[in-house]
């Protein structure tokens, strides 16, 4: 179960430590939002925050981070402290430059940090554990454009991938321990937004887990759910809509049909 409320905070957001530049450390929130999660029949499991700043003209940083409510407290030993990721808007796209993931594991503070290269074409994992060295894990060649998550949904929201309509079906690499390409399906306009489903088979498991996503006009995850073995659903939803920033994020733009990775 805890896999999956790990994997379910992840693909909410369709989130430092060592290493952040100054000016990300010290940038101000410009965009707050708020986040609250529930598991079976309790409504208040955990409360998250996702968080973006404008660095300078054309750099963001955004930023997903929470904890646990009351005897779920527990949870935070096995949840992610924070995601992070760095990017840069460029070519009708915001390029993730530095993602950051801060977790707890077998009792020790583990921070990883992926590098794109976009110059040389390459990606690069480094871990560090209880502020030791930084171990380089490894560097593969970055061939297709990856997201992290985070990333991924900012380009959603400023239409990097198109209109996304209903029937069609959105590829993309994501970051997971390596890139992968996930599909996420487009469903139709609802009263509560544009539904999204992915299909997430984690690796080495045989079975497949659905998560599903509703988007609002924006672009913006305002709810997100799945179910776990023994306790139900769990849900997220969003608790400040009123904080949606309506002019941070670089304006919608018309995209290609050619240029999408967009399949009916």
């Amino acid at each position: 179960m805890i896999a999956r409320v790990v994997i379910f905070f992840l693909i909410m957001q369709l989130v430092l430590a060592t290493g952040a530049s100054a000016a990300a450390t010290s940038a101000a929130p410009t965009e707050d939002l708020q986040y609250q999660v529930g598991l079976g029949p309790w409504s208040d499991v955990a409360k998250v925050h996702l968080v973006l700043k404008k660095l300078k003209p054309g750099y963001y940083r955004a930023e997903f981070y929470g904890a646990a409510q009351g005897m779920w407290r527990v949870l935070n030993l096995f949840l992610p402290e924070l995601f992070a990721t760095e990017m840069v808007y460029r070519d009708g796209r915001l390029m993730p430059l530095v993602y950051r993931e801060k977790f707890m594991a077998h009792g020790k503070h583990v921070v990883k940090e992926y590098r794109f290269d976009y110059d040389k074409r390459l990606l690069t994992l480094k871990r560090q554990i209880d502020g030791g060295p930084w171990v380089k894990k490894w560097a593969i060649p970055l061939k297709e454009p990856v997201y992290d998550l985070l990333s991924l949904a900012y380009n959603v929201r400023i239409g990097a991938f198109g209109s996304l309509p209903g029937g069609s079906n959105l590829r993309v690499w994501v970051l997971s321990s390596k890139p992968r390409e996930m599909t996420f399906r487009i469903g139709p306009n609802t009263a509560a937004g544009r539904k999204v489903m992915l299909n997430y088979q984690a690796p080495g498991s045989d079975t497949q887990d659905q998560y599903f996503i509703y988007l609002n006009p924006q672009g913006l995850a305002t709810q997100a759910w799945t179910r776990v073995t023994f306790f139900g659903k769990l849900a997220g939803h969003l608790l400040n809509p009123g904080g949606i920033s309506k002019d941070l994020l670089p304006a919608p733009r018309a995209v290609s049909p050619v240029a999408l990775r967009v399949r009916p």
